[in-house]
């Protein structure tokens, strides 16, 4: 406890009326504590018995706690502690109770939130604006906008309307300040479908609804004098959009009339005139009252001094007055002085909407019956509503009535109010006459360059390149002419604001501030002053000032060096900037960027010549920038430009090296900057070859002297068409996948810019045909994306089917484009055929399929037809075989033998076809069942084997009906048999084999029930270089 006891002498209180009772009263120390008093009602007979009061100390004995009673004779206090403790008790546990049930009720609110009840707009307007939760209420202010169009007109009205109001006088600031930033759609909304209605119209012609007049204008209001600046400025950017909406009305249009009404009754009448009615109610009061404070001579002067002391900005409490039938709010001094405030600032805001006739009509009288009021603050914002008045109203008004104004204000004495006469200088000098624009600007710098307020010439500071800028002509924009007639005063001004040597400008800014002030406002200034004033004064400052240590001055400077190029013409750039923007480029990122945002800008200033002697910098540029992918992007985005500004040799040697890299970036921005290089690259190239090469820079010199000029430079654009085309192409056939996206983005970004539907055909659908079948899938996705391109374009892919036979193709550009659209619309990913979904229907795929195979039959058998096959080799008397006689008979013996092809897989080799080619199976799970077998039992052997298709280590095996077709068949007749090869791979050995007669065999027949035949028949063959030995045997059961 930071205090001492305090002890409080005794004292006697009269007993009641009666005095039938005396009561003893205990001493109590009063104990004063930092946070809060307590008590000890312990007996102390030392100390002077004291009294016990409440919380605060006060003046008045009437405030002291009634249940300490004092008596004549008792020197004693009786402290009724135990009751008041118990009271005590029982309130605070009332109060428990009662959060507690609040709290039950705002988790049960907000368990219906959670649950998502589905509700109607309206219902959910009615129950959640009402809510004890702020999101709630927040949820529903923030779609009120959107509410208001799903209902009906009537709920509108009737119901939505008056919870608008509610939801206005909401006591927390962000559901305000979200109604306040719905307040124009919502306004806007009344007024077009429910039109406020006075209450001495009648609407007999039309049964519309009608909300009250100026219904808006009160909760505005409120929302422009809240204390939340936020709100309120949130508020006033809502009634100028609904202004603004109101009066970019056409004239011709019929509600231009309405439109016009509402502006003037709703606006300015209901807002406006709102506000000044609560400041000549405001006046009147205050001279009510200081009338009533004349005549009173019994003040107390305490109170007086109290008040006195009072700021009066911070008083702010609203004394609402219940009056029934205006409701409105009783402001004091300070809420007085805001409106005024406000008012002036929306009238600031409201000038250029109402015009010239309504800002001299209506907002002029207003500001000028507050020039001379008491608060400083107030005046300031006079100042400042002459210089937004000066830009609505005519010259003669400025003239007349603002000058004057003007002219009054800045010889305030608060440094507040020159200030804002300093910033309105600049819009007053852009309406006055030539001769009184100089005269009112010389004295205006002269006056507030020695003000005695830093921070007026500070601003002077600021101002003074725009104050300059309204020297230039009207018609600058289009003639270029410089300013005429521009004070010498204000340019030395100017210049010795960048001059740190300069004494007289010790009062103003330090050098790091004036110095960048000036490096902004550089261009303006020499825009205006001319080219003549840069030789003379103009350019020694600015090149001083490009070198500065500062980094955002040289930033500030190179950010605007193309304009100063673009103003002083291509030799004084050559002679005095170019060094500057080599500098640059070499400078830190931050300056760099400057040079690089508007490169192209500045090499269009420099001539033909000059030009060209420095695009081959470009190739170091991006050197220098290879650590910083942003400055990269930057480059390739000028290089589109830049290209513009070349012959095709030039773009074809420079540009299109610098176009791929940005394509091989690792940074996704840059390549996507880098595709939509080549557009114009083509563009320029493909112009050239039209035009036969001519005005081509460079021609090849290696041509033979017997062609001509012409034919050279025909040649040579042929060869760069040619260069280009090559470097795409590398594209296609890059291993890299991000190469072959590149591609795919190029054909978008060529569709996009207009590619003749021919050229596309000639070179890009070919290889976006090799693209679709891709096994990346994101090249097959972009695929798809390209093809969505080109048939969502409105008739190229009529266009493109048209196309004759393309060059080196073997199909049309039609069919091409749907086999693409076939691959991409039954690809496996359905991202691949999500985008071109559209594009093809299931019966045209259908359709599509049918005529595939159709064309495969044709192409097959065309091809058959073509290359027919050679007839078989003769061969070596070594490898000739004879048959046994035994098995002549054979052939008559498997006449009925029914052969099916080719049914499980078995491959066969007739010797009536020599030249059939065996399969090569690589791995022995490729291989038909049948044939693995055999395949393992022969794998161990190294000998290699020729030997027709026969089982060749089982000689007994049956062949019934339901097993593999017989692949050799016997001709036996005579016992002569004709001389036959058979092309047989075995271990990837080819070998002719022919079957002799000469060879013992034995032959087996079994005839079962069925009078089907099975046979078996082994073959061995075996092969060596001097002699060959074969062995057949068959066997053939037939069962009775």
């Amino acid at each position: 406890m930071a205090d001492p006891v305090i002890c409080i002498p005794p004292q006697e209180v009269a007993s009641d009326e009666h005095e039938e009772k005396k009561v003893v009263q205990v001493p109590v120390i009063l104990i004063h504590d930092e946070n809060n008093y307590t008590t000890s009602a312990e007996l102390d007979e030392t100390l002077p018995p004291p009294y016990s009061e409440p919380t605060t100390l006060s003046n008045d004995p009437e405030s002291y706690d009634n249940s300490f009673y004092f008596n004549d004779n008792d020197e004693t206090l009786n402290c009724e502690t135990t009751m008041a403790e118990d009271n005590v008790e029982e309130d605070g546990l009332t109060d428990i109770i009662h959060e507690e049930e609040e709290e039950i009720l705002i988790e049960e609110e907000e368990n219906d939130l959670l649950i998502g009840i589905t509700l109607t707009p309206l219902e959910k307007l009615q129950r959640f604006s009402t809510s004890k939760m702020v999101l709630q209420r927040l949820v529903v202010t923030r779609e009120l906008s959107n509410i208001i169009h799903d209902i009906t007109l009537l709920d509108a009205v009737n119901i939505v309307l008056p919870i608008i109001i509610q939801l206005g006088k909401d006591q927390d600031d962000s559901v305000k300040e979200a109604l306040a930033g719905e307040l124009d759609k919502i306004i806007y909304f009344y007024y077009e479908n429910a039109p406020p209605l006075a209450l001495n119209q009648l609407d007999e012609t039309k049964q519309q609804l009608h909300i009250p007049s100026n219904a808006f204008s009160n909760l505005v209001i409120d929302f422009l004098l809240d204390q939340n600046t936020t709100l309120a400025s949130i508020a006033q950017q809502s009634i100028v959009a609904v202004a603004a909406e109101l009066a970019n009305t056409p004239k011709t249009f019929e509600k231009f009339d309405f439109h016009q009404h509402l502006l003037n009754h709703e606006i300015f009448e209901g807002i406006i005139l709102g506000l000044m009615h609560i400041i000549h109610s405001g006046n009147q009061k205050e001279d009510e009252k200081n009338n009533q404070e004349h005549h009173e001579t019994d003040l107390d002067i305490a109170t007086i001094i109290e008040k006195g002391t009072t700021n009066v900005m911070d008083s702010f409490s609203e004394k609402k007055s219940h009056d029934i039938t205006t409701n409105t709010k009783q402001y004091d001094d300070g809420g007085i002085n805001l409106a005024k405030m406000v008012c002036l600032m929306l009238i600031s805001a409201l000038a250029h909407v109402f015009g010239p006739e309504g800002s001299t009509d209506k907002f002029l009288p207003i500001v000028e019956s507050m020039v001379s009021d008491p608060m400083f603050y107030v005046r300031k914002e006079v100042a400042a509503a002459v210089g937004s008045l000066s830009a609505a109203v005519t010259p003669e008004i400025a003239l007349e009535k603002l000058l004057p104004l003007y002219s009054k204000l800045s010889v305030d004495t608060i440094w507040h109010v020159r200030r804002s006469c300093v910033f309105a200088l600049p819009f007053l000098c852009e309406v006055l006459p030539e001769d009184v624009k100089a005269t009112i600007a010389v004295e205006g710098v002269e006056l507030f360059k020695n003000d005695i307020s830093r921070n007026v010439r500070n601003s002077l500071a600021d101002i003074t390149g725009e104050l300059i800028s309204k020297f230039l002509p009207v018609d600058w924009k289009e003639t270029g002419n410089p300013g005429q007639h521009v004070p010498e005063e204000l340019l030395e001004f100017f210049l010795s604001l960048g001059n740190p040597m300069t004494s007289s400008n010790q009062m103003f800014k330090t050098d790091t501030e004036r110095i960048h002030n000036c490096a902004y406002n550089f261009p303006a200034v020499v825009l205006t002053a001319g080219v003549h004033y840069w030789d003379t004064h103009l350019k020694e400052t600015y090149l001083n000032l490009t070198k500065d240590y500062q980094l955002k001055v040289r930033r500030t400077f190179a950010y605007s060096l193309h304009d100063i190029a673009r103003i002083i013409g291509p030799e004084r750039t050559e002679r005095d900037l170019v060094q500057i923007f080599a500098l640059y480029l070499m400078d830190l990122d931050d300056v760099k960027q400057g040079v690089l945002e508007h490169l192209a800008e500045f090499l269009n200033v420099l001539a033909i010549s000059s030009r060209n002697e420095y695009i081959p910098i470009l190739a170091e540029v991006w050197d220098g920038v290879m650590l910083n992918w942003h400055l990269r992007d930057i480059l390739a985005h000028q290089l589109r430009d830049i290209a513009r500004l070349f012959d095709a040799s030039r773009v074809v040697e420079h540009i299109l090296p610098l176009a791929i890299r940005a394509c091989h970036d690792e940074f996704a921005a840059v390549r996507e900057t880098g595709v939509e290089i080549f557009p114009v690259i083509l563009d320029i190239v493909k112009r050239a070859v039209d035009d036969d090469g001519e005005g081509l820079s460079q021609i090849d010199e290696n041509e033979t002297e017997t062609d001509t000029l012409l034919e050279r430079q025909q040649k040579y654009a042929l060869a760069l068409l040619n260069h280009v085309m090559d470097k795409l192409d590398d594209l296609v056939r890059s291993s890299n996948y991000r190469r072959r996206l590149v591609f795919t983005q190029i054909c978008r970004s060529l569709l996009d810019a207009g590619i003749h539907p021919t050229d596309f055909a000639s070179f890009f659908l070919p290889r976006l045909t090799t693209l679709a079948q891709d096994p990346v899938v994101n090249i097959r996705i972009a695929t798809s994306r390209v093809i969505q391109t080109l048939c969502s374009i409105d008739g190229y892919r009529h266009d493109l089917e048209m196309v004759t036979m393309v060059e080196d193709q073997e199909l049309y550009p039609s069919q091409m484009l749907d086999q693409i659209l076939y691959h991409l619309s039954t690809d496996t990913d359905r991202d691949v055929r999500y985008y071109v979904s559209t594009f093809i229907t299931p019966t045209c795929l259908q359709e599509y399929e049918q005529k595939r195979q159709v064309q495969d039959r044709e192409e097959n058998a065309l091809k058959e037809n073509e290359f027919p096959l050679p007839p078989p080799p003769h061969l070596p008397e070594h490898l000739v075989m004879n048959h046994s006689p035994s098995l002549s008979n054979i052939d008559e013996e498997d006449e009925n033998i029914s052969i099916q092809e080719e049914e499980e897989r078995i491959y066969h080799h007739s010797i009536e076809s020599p030249m059939d080619i065996v399969d090569d199976y690589d791995d022995i799970e490729d291989m038909p069942l049948n044939m693995a077998s055999d395949y393992d039992c022969n794998k161990e052997d190294d000998e290699d084997q020729i030997i027709p298709y026969i089982d060749l280590q089982s000689t007994n095996l049956a062949m019934d009906e339901d097993d593999d077709e017989i692949m050799m068949e016997l001709t036996l007749e005579n016992h002569e048999v004709t001389e036959k090869a058979q092309h047989v791979y075995l271990s990837k050995i080819p070998a002719h084999v022919v079957l002799s007669s000469d060879i013992p065999s034995t032959a087996t027949i079994h005839t079962n029930n069925n009078n089907t035949i099975n046979t078996t028949t082994t073959i061995t063959t075996t092969i060596t270089p001097t002699t060959t030995s074969t062995s057949t045997t068959t066997t053939t059961t037939t069962d009775n």
